[in-house]
């Protein structure tokens, strides 16, 4: 087995047992790894012995690699294969295989930003009413994931590992596990709530199959009553979609983002709805700021007599 294999497979065991990444995050580190070895072929740079050679690598030709990917890729998967690049030569420099990390001197390129895509008020609530099933079981799990979803603007990842005893009914909260191992209460509107006590109540006899408590069962029940997948629920939503004849995309993150969206347009303080959902930066939680923004310019330009002229006299000086 060459040198360069070697250091890959030595990287791939530190991204798997070290690190615990998942297999497919793994894969992803590896492509890019393998991309960049490949670039470096083509050019014949980097190369000893008729192999890639990492303590040859620079600055410069991890620069001009990330530039021959412009305008092929996004931002943020350039972004991507450079953090890759960079935990991979990080790993060899720990290990003292290499005197720097070359990839520190790399500016990752800015990402884009990219309002966050949101439902209108109306669509939401065709979306969270839609009828896809004609299994009366299935219409009431869609409508509780739906009303969910859409009542808590919790991560999909999130409610999909929540037990029937994290939803604190009496309360109108559910205790949510999220990023970071951080632990939070979110709010459940009546809407949901009423959606969840049906779907529970239609399905307690199966879930008493399984769990010894009807509280240790899944808040959403998939096959063999294991918890619903992600994929499902990204489906259930996808579907609802098409039965309310919404043009655009939408999924669990869609519901999300206009979750947040309608709180601010609302009213709700932004700290609040930052910590509604989840978010460690306020940075992050301002994007739908820029939502709300775009959407009071557009109701003022149409709703005032002078408010398009007036906006497109500011924009030519």
């Amino acid at each position: 087995m060459d040198n360069q294999t070697k250091l890959v497979d030595a990287f791939r065991e530190h991204m798997r047992f070290e690190r615990n990444l998942s297999p497919r995050s793994v894969d992803a580190y590896l492509r890019d790894i393998e991309q960049f070895f490949a670039f470096c072929r083509e050019h014949e740079v980097c190369v000893r012995d008729g192999m890639i050679d990492p303590a040859l690598v620079t600055k410069l030709e991890l620069r001009a690699f990330l530039a021959s990917l412009t305008g092929d890729k996004a931002k943020a998967t350039i972004a991507r294969k450079l953090a890759s690049l960079r935990a991979f030569f990080k790993f060899l420099r720990r290990r003292g295989l290499i005197e720097a990390n070359p990839a520190t001197q790399v500016r990752s390129p800015k990402k884009e930003k990219r309002l966050a895509a949101t439902l209108t008020v109306a669509e939401a609530s065709a979306l969270v009413e839609a009828r896809v099933d004609d299994n009366p079981v299935h219409v009431l799990r869609d409508r509780a994931v739906l009303e969910m979803y859409y009542s808590t603007g919790c991560r999909v990842s999130e409610l999909a590992a929540a037990t029937v005893g994290d939803w604190e009914r009496e309360i109108g909260t559910i205790h949510v596990h999220g990023k970071g191992n951080k632990d939070r209460l979110v709010g459940v509107g009546a809407k949901a709530a009423e959606a969840m006590a049906a779907y529970i109540d239609a399905t307690r006899a199966e879930r008493r199959q399984t769990y010894d408590l009807v509280d240790d069962s899944p808040l959403f029940l998939g096959n063999q009553n294991k918890p619903l997948s992600v994929r499902t629920i990204q489906k259930i939503v996808g579907r609802a979609r098409l039965a309310a004849g919404i043009g655009h995309k939408a999924s669990p993150h869609t519901l999300r983002h206009s979750f947040a969206t309608h709180l601010l347009e609302s009213g709700a303080n932004l700290r609040e709805v930052q910590e509604m959902l989840g978010h460690e930066s306020l940075s992050t939680t301002q994007q739908y700021t820029h939502v709300t923004a775009d959407r009071l310019l557009a109701v003022y330009e149409k709703a005032h007599p002078r408010g398009r002229r007036a906006r497109t006299k500011k924009e030519k000086s």
